[in-house]
Order: C-alpha cells, then sequence, then structure tokens
C-alpha cells in the first residue's frame, strides 16, 4: 500500500456523501450486482447510522490527495458489531488497504468487547470474501433476497470473539 494514503476515523461535513459517492462510483461499472438503488440503499444505511444509531461505532475513510478511496465502518449493534461499508476505488484493489480498513474494524470491536461481528454481503465479491475469510469470518447464512430491484445471494458471515 502506498504511504500518500491517510486513514482517518473523525468525521467531517461531508464525509457521508463522500462515503455513499464511493459506493456508487466503486460499483458503477457492475449493473448486474449493483446501480442507483445500491447507491440509494447505502445512502439510507448511512443516514440510519447517524440519525438512528447516534453514529454508535466508527467510520475509517481512506483517503489520497484529498479524494475519499476507502471505507470500511464498524456500527455498534449492543453486544454485536455490523462490519459496514467496506469498498475501495477500484484503483485502491490488491494493494493491501482493504485489509488494513477491516483489520482496524475488527481490532476496534474487540476493543469493545464484542462477543461477534458479523457482516451481510452478495455473491461475486471474491476478492472481500477473500479477506473475510483470512481474518476469521466465516459464513452463517445464504439466502437468496430481492435486493435493488433484482434477485441477490445474500450472504451473513460471523466472527466470533478470540
Amino acid at each position: 500500500m502506498s504511504e500518500d494514503v491517510v486513514i482517518r476515523t473523525e468525521l467531517a461535513p461531508g464525509d457521508l456523501g463522500r462515503l455513499i459517492a464511493l459506493h456508487g462510483t466503486a460499483y458503477g461499472d457492475d449493473p448486474v450486482h449493483f446501480g442507483l438503488k445500491f447507491e440509494a440503499h447505502v445512502a439510507r444505511t448511512v443516514a440510519e447510522f447517524v440519525i438512528d444509531n447516534d453514529a454508535k461505532g466508527r467510520v475509517w475513510l481512506a483517503e489520497r490527495n484529498g479524494e475519499t478511496v476507502g471505507c470500511a465502518a464498524m456500527v455498534d449493534r449492543g453486544d454485536q458489531g455490523q462490519l459496514r461499508w467496506v469498498v475501495l476505488a477500484p484503483a485502491e484493489r490488491g494493494k493491501g488497504l482493504g485489509e488494513k480498513l477491516i483489520r482496524a474494524a475488527i481490532d476496534y470491536a474487540e476493543e469493545r468487547d464484542y462477543r461477534e461481528v458479523y457482516l451481510e454481503t452478495t455473491d461475486g465479491l471474491d476478492a472481500s470474501m477473500a479477506i473475510y475469510k483470512k481474518l476469521g469470518f466465516e459464513i452463517a447464512k445464504e439466502e437468496t433476497q430481492s435486493l435493488w430491484g433484482r434477485s441477490q445471494n445474500v450472504i451473513i458471515m460471523v466472527k466470533k470473539r478470540r
């Protein structure tokens, strides 16, 4: 990973919009799985994080030259943490940044003594799945759901506390 990437956790005005926009642009070339409804879904979940959950948890934003190029978050769900909004700009993939962001979120969850961390993802994200498995997540459930206007295989993964 290049040294000119800065990771920060203090949210500033405009950060939520950049997080949402990154999801739209990072997955914009995959209209089969994602699209505008997906970006709107991310916007809704980010709004719920702040409005309904009082932003309990932490967001890691990776920036290069002032541009948001990566993100991960751990949302406080009581005795559980939910890993959310893991995304990298296409040019940043394969450099170790995604794993670094996810490890930071897992470390945060362990500091908070969550009994487990879970995440929801969809099939077709092989690189992300490889990282999740490498870091100790196991598939707990798979089911087909209607998401973002199409049928998707939803995968729920869980990592128990060490």
